[in-house]
C-alpha cells in the first residue's frame, strides 16, 4: 500500500509539473497549453477525489503564477468560475471514458486520444463562451450567436492544439504512468505477411 501511495504521489507531482509548468512556459503561445491534457490524465490515472484536487491545483497554481486569480485585478478573473468548472467538466467526462481509453496500445489509440482532445476542447470552449456571453453581453439570442460565431477560430485552433497535446503528451504519459500504478499495458502486435 505504501508503494502505491508513493507512486500516486509521484504521478500527482508529475501532472502538476506538466499542467501548471507547461501552461506557464507556453503562456505566450495562445491555446497551446498542457492543462487540459493534464486534467484528463489526472481523471484516468488517479483516484476520483485526488484527480479533482490535482486538476484544481494545476489551474490555481498556474493562475497564481500568471496573476489571473481574482484579487490580482486582472480582467480574466471575471470568467474564472467558467474556466475552472470547464476543466472540472473535462475531469468528470474523463473518468467516464477511462475504460474506453485503457487497454491495449494499438492502431486506435491515437484516434481515441485525438477524439478525446477534440471533444474536451469543444466542451470546454462551448462552456466558457457561454460564460463570456453571460458575463459580458446583454442576454439575447443574437448576442449569444455572436459570441459563439466570434469564438469559432479560437475553437478550431484549440481543437487542433488539443489533438497535438493529447497525442504527443497524453499517450506517452498515460502509458508510461499506467505501468507505474500497476496496470498491464500490452502492445497490440499484428503479423505482417510477406508477399513474394
Amino acid at each position: 500500500m505504501e508503494k502505491r501511495n508513493l507512486e500516486i504521489g509521484k504521478i500527482v507531482i508529475f501532472l502538476l509539473m506538466i499542467g501548471a509548468g507547461g501552461r506557464i512556459v507556453l503562456n505566450s503561445y495562445p491555446n497551446i497549453e498542457t492543462v487540459m491534457v493534464s486534467v484528463f490524465l489526472a481523471a484516468i490515472l488517479l483516484p476520483r477525489h485526488l484527480s479533482i484536487i490535482t486538476s484544481l491545483a494545476i489551474i490555481v497554481l498556474s493562475d497564481w503564477y500568471l496573476g489571473y486569480l481574482p484579487d490580482s485585478g486582472n480582467i480574466l478573473a471575471s470568467i474564472i468560475v467558467f474556466t475552472y468548472s470547464g476543466f472540472l467538466l473535462v475531469n468528470i467526462f474523463g473518468t467516464k471514458i477511462q475504460n474506453w481509453i485503457s487497454g491495449k496500445f494499438g492502431s486506435g489509440t491515437v484516434l481515441k486520444f485525438s477524439g478525446a482532445g477534440i471533444s474536451f476542447a469543444l466542451i470546454y470552449d462551448i462552456w466558457t463562451n457561454f460564460g463570456v456571453w453571460f458575463l459580458n453581453y446583454e442576454h439575447t439570442l443574437e448576442n449569444m450567436i455572436t459570441v459563439y460565431m466570434l469564438g469559432i477560430p479560437f475553437m478550431l485552433y484549440h481543437m487542433m492544439s488539443s489533438v497535438a497535446t493529447f497525442t504527443m503528451i497524453g499517450i506517452p504519459v498515460y502509458y508510461g504512468l499506467s505501468q507505474t500504478v500497476g496496470e498491464e499495458i500490452v502492445v497490440e502486435r499484428k503479423e505482417i505477411s510477406k508477399r513474394v
